[in-house]
């Protein structure tokens, strides 16, 4: 029998191997934003939340991020460990945040109104439908000016002196305090109207130079200044040199009572105009 070399099938498994990459999961912080960009508080003890987030250089959001927080300075504005900013007291102020190596910073203005300033009072405003003003300022507690600033006027006396916008309208002759308010603060001042001094007095043109016994009429005066203008608001005082001729009454109506001829005299602001009257049957 012949001998027959035995073959044996050998037979190598195939393996397969999977290689798995693992990316990085260390991202990096290149940059910090920081919302809101700036803060304004304007109360003592008035606070604002800070929020930063961190940032790739591509602008990727860096997850589990640490951040650390101070302030330039304490005595204006406070920051904690959260990035809660506290107002002390009027100034300026710059929070720094910083995670890793990256730090971003934050401008913090406190402006907190202290004091209400008004400039030309007591204000005398001469002549009736005359106009004038007071200038109000608001100051912080740092002594420095608050921009923009709102205040509002009020009159106690609007008869006397009437308020329109920022402008302080004379209408009667008198004395009256106007109010200046800006939030909590107010500050007053004493606002008087008067009238210009007098340099003539005169009646007018309608005056009548004969009345007959019965009849009446109504006298006219008008006061001017040294410039020539009339002066509203001036009070006379009527006489008749005869009230058995005709009489004259506070308001300046003559009234005939019977014939000859009588000066009725008026006076304002210490000056006097006569006119002569004669009376008729």
């Amino acid at each position: 029998m012949e001998n027959k070399p035995i073959m044996k099938k050998l037979f190598t498994p195939f393996v397969a191997v999977s290689v798995v990459l693992f990316g990085s999961a260390c991202q990096k912080v290149e940059k910090i934003a920081v919302t809101p960009s700036k803060v304004a508080l304007s109360e003592a003890g008035q606070t604002a939340q800070l929020a930063p987030q961190a940032l790739t250089g591509e602008g990727e959001p860096v997850q589990k991020a640490t951040f650390e927080f101070a302030s330039s300075d304490g005595q204006v504005a406070t920051v904690d460990p959260l990035g809660k900013v506290t107002a002390v007291k009027s100034g300026s102020a710059t929070i720094t945040v910083k995670s890793a190596e990256v730090s971003a910073t934050t401008p913090v203005e406190v402006v907190i109104p202290s004091t209400l300033v008004l400039q030309g009072a007591p204000l005398t405003l001469t002549g009736l439908g005359s106009e004038g003003a007071l200038t109000a300022e608001v100051k912080d507690d740092a002594g420095r000016t608050v921009p923009d600033a709102k205040v509002e006027l009020s009159s106690a006396d609007a008869n006397v002196v009437a308020v329109e916008g920022n402008t302080l309208k004379a209408k009667a002759v008198g004395t009256t305090t106007v109010t200046a308010t800006s939030g909590a603060l107010k500050q007053t001042a004493e606002v008087t109207v008067k009238l210009p001094d007098v340099d003539t007095v005169a009646f007018t043109e309608t005056v009548p130079a004969t009345l007959k016994v019965g009849e009446s009429a109504a006298l006219a005066v008008v006061a001017k200044g040294t410039d020539g203008a009339s002066i509203q608001g001036v009070s006379f005082t009527f006489t008749t040199s005869d009230e058995k001729i005709a009489t004259v009454d506070a308001e300046g109506k003559v009234q005939a009572v019977k014939p000859g001829s009588v000066t009725i005299k008026a006076e304002g602001g210490s000056k006097a105009a006569e006119t002569k009257l004669t009376i008729k049957k």
